[in-house]
């Protein structure tokens, strides 16, 4: 490359990473602020008057990074799926037996419901608060994540490492399980920390569907 063409070619555009990075940190912000907010309250009792003074703000701000009250809803359920989504993208990318990736994916789960409390307790009480197309949304999610875990199953029941159930029964049984401990287990008073929790209820819950348990 010439220094002619080195002169003429454009320098990143810092300013607009910057602001960038600016709005993406002030987001996250607010979706955490209205986290806190509608797991204690519930989602009509938050107003946008109380995510902005949760988080010292004025409610124009809130107003200039988000339309809404259910855009707010909906970006909170959008990161729950993202982050689900990826946990389970790295637990079977990571290899192993039908049984070590099962065992992965359930103290993936059960971990992510303890360390967010809030997101759990949204996730299973307030989808009824979204749109018709943000529930279907929800929904295909949903079922997606389900799907690859059942196919899991499948695997190890071929693979003679699981009890022969119906995938689909063995699956809800195990995310049942895995969903519950939201509504018991508290970081700040709880004998165990949260990843002991995981590490047990993976070790009971792979037990109970080994072939011969």
């Amino acid at each position: 490359m010439d220094m002619e063409s080195q002169r003429e070619s454009p320098k990143p555009n810092i300013r607009g990473r910057i602001k960038q990075q600016k709005t993406e940190l002030i987001q996250e912000e607010i979706l955490d602020a209205a986290s806190r907010l509608i797991a204690a309250r519930g989602f009509r009792a938050v107003t946008v008057d109380d995510i902005s003074a949760e988080m010292g703000f004025t409610k124009s701000i809130v107003y200039y990074y988000m339309k809404n009250k259910n855009e707010i809803l909906w970006r909170i359920f959008e990161k729950i799926d993202q982050t689900y989504a990826k946990g389970m993208e790295g637990a079977l990318s990571s290899g192993g037996t039908p049984t070590e990736l099962l065992s992965k994916i359930v103290k993936m789960h059960s971990l992510n419901v303890m360390l967010h409390q809030e997101w759990s307790t949204i996730y299973n009480r307030d989808e009824h608060e979204l749109t018709e197309d943000q529930r279907s949304n929800v929904t295909a999610n949903r079922r997606k994540y389900n799907k690859q875990i059942q196919e899991l199953y499948a695997q190890g029941i071929a693979a003679g490492e699981f009890r022969d159930t119906d995938p689909f029964l063995a699956v809800s049984c195990l995310i049942g399980a895995c969903n519950w401990p939201y509504t018991w287990f508290r970081r700040s008073s709880s004998k165990y920390s949260a990843e002991e929790v995981a590490s047990a209820f993976a070790d009971q819950l792979i037990k109970g569907v080994a072939k011969g348990a």
